[in-house]
């Protein structure tokens, strides 16, 4: 998948500081400020704001919070957990905050801390739809989509109308190659939460790989003219220019994209298809290779790699690269 899911981040709009009136007023204009960045997207220039309210009264649990949830979306991990860890020593009757937690504990590999959390929160809610979906997402993080879409599942059960289980369980459908399946779901998704750019990008990943490549096209593009600069969103507006044969539309997204964020391994990927469709095959194997540097679990990278070896007859790299992924990989090259 090319990064497609989304997830719920509890992020805070009001702050209460304890301080004289012109100066509560200074950070209450600052933390507003912050949360509009924050919702447009605008991460860094959030963090400062967050840290400048922070400086004026390290006590405002709230800006800990949500410069917590702007240092997540930045990839940034250690900093949001720290935040967030901040938040639950300030006010640790916000259990809440343990889901965000929980999602840094995800990113980070400590899947059994972000089960503790979980473990934790079942028992204060233990028929809410959100913490199937938090479930969900740490299945998904193992590459266990059937649990995955079990947990989903569950969310649905609980609460009909919820858009992050809809469009959860779209792109695990997605990753079993159940197409038809995920279409249905991030179309319920989108009739939940109309034009949300992180489904349509799902969407438009379902709609190329069911070869409606127009309409894929459409789709990304609203995607992209919503969220400006997403680099998954250009990568992924890339790889459907790619296989409508567009190689040279394909080639300046894909690189655009990698400008945006060069530790995205899909655009290694989809790069590593781009060379071989060049026959350039040296590169092509560098960035494969880059790929699943960045994500070992990626098994289109692989797959790919296989071929590469195989197109130049390097039939020992090949097996090698089969064998490292053998319970995964459909075709054996070392026959």
């Amino acid at each position: 998948m090319q990064k497609s899911w989304t997830l719920f981040l509890l992020v805070l709009a009001v702050v209460a500081a304890c301080s004289p009136a012109n100066r509560k007023n200074r950070i209450k204009y600052t933390f507003e400020t912050a949360n509009k960045k924050l919702n447009e997207g605008y991460y860094e220039e959030a963090v400062v704001l967050y840290t400048q309210v922070l400086d004026k009264d390290p006590e405002i649990t709230d800006a800990y919070l949500n410069r917590g949830v702007a240092y997540y979306e930045m990839g940034k991990y250690v900093l949001a957990l720290a935040d967030y860890n901040e938040v639950y020593r300030q006010r640790p009757a916000y259990h809440e905050v343990l889901f965000n937690r929980a999602y840094a504990y995800m990113e980070l590999e400590r899947v059994q801390n972000a089960l503790e959390d979980l473990e934790f929160l079942g028992q204060i809610y233990p028929d809410t739809a959100l913490l199937a979906v938090v479930e969900g997402l740490v299945y998904e993080k193992q590459s266990d989509y059937p649990k995955a879409i079990e947990c989903f599942t569950v969310a649905i059960g609980r609460d009909a109308n919820n858009f992050d289980a809809y469009s959860n369980r779209a792109v695990m459908q997605y990753n079993l190659e159940d197409y038809p399946a995920a279409k249905v779901d991030i179309l319920e998704a989108l009739t939940i939460h109309q034009n949300e750019p992180y489904a349509l990008n799902t969407l438009a990943l379902i709609d190329a790989e069911m070869g409606e490549l127009a309409e894929a096209d459409s789709v990304i593009q609203l995607a992209m003219s919503m969220v400006g600069g997403q680099a998954y969103f250009i990568n992924n507006a890339g790889y459907i220019q790619l296989k409508q044969g567009d190689i040279q539309a394909a080639d300046s997204l894909i690189r655009l994209s990698l400008k945006y964020d060069d530790k995205n391994p899909f655009a290694y990927k989809n790069l590593g298809e781009l060379y071989l469709e060049k026959k350039q095959v040296n590169e092509a194997v560098s960035v494969l290779q880059q790929s699943i540097a960045l994500d070992s679990g990626l098994i289109g990278s692989y797959e790919l790699l296989v071929d590469a070896y195989l197109s130049i007859n390097d039939h020992v790299s090949a097996c090698a690269v089969y064998e490292f992924r053998a319970d995964q990989l459909e075709r054996n090259p070392c026959e």
